[in-house]
């Protein structure tokens, strides 16, 4: 067994994990963990996996890879790229192809763009035959005669009599009815704290939190991760694993500094004050991640 397994099995036995829920976990065979914590990496697809499994490995039991890696550099293969199995790369170049499909290759790009001339030259034809077909006739309206009205008829006399209070009432009433609009109902949202990346290291990255006081951090799990979150007086909020389905929310508003640690990044989600939150890494690229909150109130 070499000192990096050693190393990590302690890890995993502080933990109190099995390699069968390590394998869970990770979704590395127990046969190559096994292998790991053995140094036995004959058993390895290669050079690359291996590299590859004790980082996950690390990640899972709360271990900083990189600093493994440096550390016991002498006990992991250094080549890593010229074991990487051909069979992963599935792209077909042109030369293998026949000279019948190279042809139709050549041609496809000018079958494409005819077709599309051909589809929007079509479109704009029943276009305008439909805007011809729906256009209404003119009507021609006859000439009506105009009658003249006698001055001082007995009509016209009653209509100025009428009194004004009929006017004003229905002014009033047109009035009260502008007037009777609902007024808007519900609480404002309060607006999100802002967040800002002002530094970026190794997997550790330092954000900056703007907000009018409150300060709070959700934590959903998908699968199965390591969590920790403490603050910078000594305080641990939350250490250990967070199983599939399992939340977890702290209200930090009384905290100025707070680190979140997540050993599998592509199983948790995260909000700050209730808006998803992004990670500075891409989870895929640095699964295991340090956040170092700084609240600036």
């Amino acid at each position: 067994m070499t000192e990096l397994g050693k190393r990590l099995r302690e890890a995993r036995e502080e933990k109190k994990m099995s390699l069968d829920e390590l394998q869970e976990m990770t979704k590395i065979q127990k046969r190559y963990l096994i292998g790991i914590e053995e140094g036995n990496y004959a058993i390895m697809p290669g050079n690359f996996y291996v590299r590859a499994f004790i980082r996950q490995y690390a990640e899972a039991v709360g271990l900083d890879p990189d600093e493994l890696f440096e550390q016991y550099k002498q006990d992991i293969p250094q080549s890593y790229q010229d074991d990487i199995p051909q069979t992963l790369s599935r792209v077909k170049t042109r030369q293998q192809l026949s000279a019948e499909g190279a042809k139709w290759l050549d041609w496809l790009p000018k079958v494409i763009v005819a077709a599309v001339v051909i589809g929007a030259a079509v479109l704009v034809w029943v276009l305008l035959q439909h805007g011809s077909a729906n256009e209404p006739p003119t009507k021609t309206s006859p000439k009506t005669a105009e009658v003249e009205k006698p001055k001082h008829s007995p009509l016209e006399q009653a209509k100025q009599k009428q009194p004004a209070k009929e006017t004003d009432e229905k002014a009033t009433k047109e009035n009260g009815q502008q007037n009777e609009q609902p007024a808007p109902t519900g609480e404002e949202e309060q607006p999100a704290a802002a967040m800002n990346v002002t530094e970026k290291r190794g997997n550790t990255a330092t954000i900056e939190v703007e907000s009018s006081g409150a300060f709070s951090i959700e934590l959903s799990s998908k699968g199965t991760s390591w969590v920790e979150v403490y603050n910078t007086k000594g305080h641990t909020f939350y250490r250990g694993n967070l199983t599939s389905g399992q939340t977890k929310t702290f209200d930090l508003s009384a905290e100025s500094e707070v680190w979140v640690k997540i050993g599998r990044t592509l199983d948790v989600d995260m909000k700050v004050n209730g808006q998803p939150f992004a990670y500075p890494f891409a989870p895929k690229e640095e699964v295991y991640q340090k956040l170092h909150f700084v609240l600036k109130k």
